[in-house]
């Protein structure tokens, strides 16, 4: 048996996503064979001198004379072998065991609330949300549970009904432990790399499932194969005060309605196209015509559900109806793209395809239509889910892009949203455009039907 456990292990935050993938499919267990000359091949005893715990090691290519006892410390890394020495040996320490992963999972600065809630036989709502009240009282009483220092208290927790036997609840613990190292590396990334000032917080309480690995996070749109993105406006307006001449500024030369009030808040029903002023005009960044372009203001969470979702997206604060929220980002393909991923994506299930349909039936370019993919490349709104009663919406937004095909796409509140709700969009909606929705002759809708899992009072059953 290797003694050697799988671990994620990163040098640079900008390798991720490429070197989490392949740290966590993978093991470090080639690196620490190169740094180590000897490999344990299995532990054959167990002995305490003096206090101090020591285990008598079977060192792999070479014989048992060359046995020898090692402290706690030289095991660290082959705790597999403990674990089979323990159980099967009936050993003692198989209680040190147990209580030192309670000691892990309680810990006071990153406790492992996934299995906290299962030794408590607390039950994980479907939006993942557990209060930091709930949090601590479960922790509590675990402590209670290692302060009584008995093997009936341990017992008590009846970790076979929870999770098999004891020792595949050490095993989930390890696992735990692993998955947590990369959410917390995973969470310093892509903060990191989009650069805005209100936090992303990744959290896991519902399984042993990490973020996706190959995702990569973006800061603006990324032009797929064939696609060239022009953000050189051709003009901008000359106001000094946008909000005061609004019937002079930008929407009103496109022909639109001024698109917020004075404080940012949307003013436009659904369907509105709105213009921001762009890097021509002539107002400064504090402007009130510039909101999505400001970047996400709301601090999130992005979650794991606990009823087969996925990961969600949870806001940290209230937001009342008309704040804008988070942009859809990802790589805009054309339409025969889009046709060629969509078959794929269909087969899977998956929804990450957006399509870009703004222009006129009877215009020359109408068949060139454009498709904003996030399935690999996007931002925290790859992980919004869909509700049949959504809080989101999506409006089209043209900032320094003014090419009618290219909007931006922004999610805004259409109601007061509650503290650490989760945000959904529906993904069955009609595409927001001035101009009215205009499908692409040649993208076809989804063509399997996905079973929807909202649990909205007005739930249509399905996506599509």
């Amino acid at each position: 048996m290797d003694s050697r456990i799988p671990v994620v292990k990163l040098t640079r935050l900008e390798d991720m996503p490429g070197q989490l993938e392949k740290a966590a499919s993978s093991s470090a267990r080639k690196k620490r064979a190169e740094e180590e000359e000897y490999e344990v091949e299995k532990v054959k005893g167990i002995k305490i001198d003096q206090g101090e715990v020591y285990f008598l090691l079977k060192w792999k290519g070479w014989d048992s004379s060359y046995d020898s006892w090692e402290s706690e410390t030289s095991v660290e890394h082959c705790q597999d072998l403990v674990r089979d020495y323990c159980f099967h040996s009936k050993s003692i320490y198989r209680f040190t065991l147990i209580k030192n992963a309670l000691r892990t999972i309680c810990n006071a600065v990153r406790p492992d609330v996934f299995l906290l809630a299962k030794l408590m036989r607390y039950e994980v709502p479907a939006d993942g949300f557990i209060s930091r009240k709930d949090i601590e009282d479960m922790r509590k009483q675990v402590q209670n549970i290692l302060r009584a220092r008995s093997k009936e208290e341990l017992l008590k927790l009846n970790l076979k009904k929870g999770f098999g036997s004891t020792r595949q609840f050490l095993e989930v613990v390890e696992r735990r432990q692993q998955v947590l190292d990369v959410i917390e590396k995973w969470e310093a990334w892509i903060n990191k790399t989009s650069g805005e000032s209100a936090h992303i917080y990744v959290e896991n309480f519902a399984d042993c499932e990490a973020p996706p690995l190959n995702f990569v996070y973006l800061k603006d749109y990324r032009p797929g194969p064939g696609v060239t993105i022009n953000n050189d406006p051709p003009l901008g307006c000359s106001c000094t005060n946008c909000y005061e001449q609004k019937n002079d500024c930008c929407a009103e030369g496109f022909g639109v309605r001024y698109a917020y009030n004075q404080n940012g808040t949307l003013l436009r029903t659904f369907g509105s196209a709105i213009y921001e002023c762009n890097k021509r005009c002539m107002c400064g960044p504090d402007c009130n015509n510039r909101v999505v372009q400001k970047g996400r203001q709301v601090p999130l969470v992005i979650f794991r559900t606990a009823n087969g979702r996925g990961w969600g997206v949870r806001t940290l604060q209230r937001i009342k109806k008309g704040t804008f929220v988070m942009e859809y980002l990802g790589e805009i393909i054309t339409n025969e793209e889009a046709e060629r991923r969509g078959r794929i994506y269909d087969a899977e299930g998956m929804t990450y395809l957006f399509d870009l349909d703004y222009t006129e039936p009877e215009s020359e370019d109408a068949e060139q239509c454009y498709s904003v993919d996030a399935a690999q490349y996007g931002n925290v709104s790859h992980f919004v889910n869909h509700s049949c009663d959504p809080n989101l919406a999506v409006w089209s937004v043209w900032i320094n892009n003014l090419d009618t095909k290219m909007p931006r796409l922004a999610f805004f509140t259409v109601r007061d949203v509650r503290q650490f709700e989760e945000l959904t969009i529906n993904y069955r909606m009609e595409h927001p455009t001035g101009l009215g929705p205009v499908d692409c002759p040649t993208r076809p809708l989804m063509r399997k039907r996905v079973l929807c899992k909202c649990g909205a009072a007005n739930c249509q059953k399905y996506l599509c």
